[in-house]
């Protein structure tokens, strides 16, 4: 059966944290659990929370399945436990440092307030490996030494993204919301544009939350903006295409990585169409096949493939490619790997630098691993470029490597 749709993802999400939550301690059981920890915004984003948590989750059945990670020769199993961050930095903060008090050897997060908790993380040498966050300041290795990525970094997305725009678009207006991502992504936008050779004619910001963004689409518009290009959370990029299709029907607009969500297209609706966005490949280059079934071992042990909420104008029902979900999975991995090479279910002074020694094969046949200068793990290679058309995306014919790569199935009826 399918996943629930966008809508009804905050009470999983929920009822996820519950049952998460629940084993507590082996206190000093010889094969204590390995605690990982899911910092997500289970209340502020149900649809990043459940990716975070599937992705994160099918990592552990795996590693369990397969008798647990193997330290000094004993296995120990992998115990994962939920927080909800709400992008709210106060909660981010306090949900790290309640992950910390709880034994946890490492944190899979969103990342969007990692900046509020990293100096916790630094000083207990526990490894938060951010999947959502792209802000370049993120990441900063002699500062906070904890932060790691496994997720799309907005400086190569807006390189990407911006020599895309640039080949329709001369004078694109940007919208972005007040998120750590969204004004990162804004500005990283802000230098690559004219170095594509497109030259922004303003930028405007509102909040993440605010009910609509007309005010500030009319103004890229009496700007005389021949594009908006769109940076921040789904719902927010949302509210933006709607308003710019309300204002100038005939308007491109693109997006950051963002514009991939099922939200977009649910709540968009029709206005979504012809919607261009930054992403990173599915499918290795050497490897076709991972993928596939990796999302087929995901729907079964996570209650089907995730239903998007939205149908074609056949009246087909969509599903949302699990994509995204092989950044908290693989992150899960690579601090299994970590353990590993530690010798201990706990975070101790030489962690943070064996995270940069470890590798693990990807969800998608890949090698995943950090890079030791900044703690990158995505290649900006494995960018490219996708555009909605009647409710599904697919790669666009007229970028180097978009145009190389095969388009999904993502009607539902045909997943089996």
């Amino acid at each position: 059966m399918p996943l629930r749709t966008p809508r009804s993802m905050a009470a999983a999400a929920v009822a996820g944290l519950a049952l998460a939550a629940c084993g507590g301690s082996n206190g000093g059981n010889p094969t204590a659990p390995l605690v990982i920890a899911v910092v997500a915004p289970t209340t502020a984003d149900p649809y990043v929370a459940q990716v975070l948590h599937r992705g994160a989750d099918l990592a552990v059945r795996e590693i369990n399945a397969a008798g647990g990670v193997s330290i000094n020769g004993v296995k120990h199993p992998v115990q994962l436990r939920t927080y909800d961050d709400a992008f709210d930095p106060q909660r981010t903060a306090s949900a790290v440092q309640s992950a910390i008090h709880d034994g946890a050897f490492g944190i899979v997060t969103d990342g969007e307030d990692a900046a509020a908790s990293a100096s916790a993380s630094d000083a207990a040498h526990l490894p938060q490996v951010i999947v959502a966050n792209g802000s370049t300041q993120v990441l900063d290795t002699k500062a906070h030494p904890s932060l790691f990525r496994v997720g799309i970094p907005n400086d190569a997305a807006a390189s990407i993204l911006s020599a895309y725009v640039a080949k329709t678009s001369k004078a694109p207006g940007i919208l972005h919301d007040d998120t750590d991502n969204g004004r990162d992504g804004a500005d990283q936008l802000q230098q690559a544009l004219p170095t594509a050779g497109a030259h922004p004619v303003a930028s405007q910001e509102a909040a993440h939350d605010a009910p609509a963004v007309d005010a500030q689409v009319r103004a890229l518009v009496d700007a005389h903006a021949d594009s908006i290009v769109v940076y921040g959370t789904d719902t927010f990029v949302a509210r933006a295409v709607t308003a710019a299709r309300a204002a100038a029907p005939s308007l491109p607009v693109f997006a950051g990585p963002s514009g991939e969500s099922p939200a977009v297209r649910a709540l968009a609706g029709a206005a979504s169409d012809g919607v261009a966005f930054v992403d990173s490949r599915m499918t290795s280059e050497d490897d076709s096949a991972s993928f596939g079934q990796f999302e087929h071992r995901l729907a079964a042990a996570e209650g089907g493939p995730t239903d998007a909420g939205v149908k074609n104008a056949a009246g087909q029902e969509i599903r949302q490619p699990a994509d995204l979900e092989i950044f908290p999975y693989d992150a899960v991995n690579l601090l299994a790997a970590a353990a590993q090479k530690l010798g201990s279910t706990s975070p101790s002074a030489n962690l943070l630098t064996l995270m940069t020694k470890v590798s693990v094969r990807s969800a998608n046949g890949d090698t995943r691993g950090f890079d030791p200068d900044n703690h990158e793990g995505v290649s900006d290679d494995d960018l490219y470029i996708a555009r909605i058309h009647d409710m599904v995306f697919d790669p666009v014919k007229d970028e180097t490597l978009s145009a190389t790569l095969p388009a999904a199935d993502q009607i539902l009826a045909h997943f089996h």
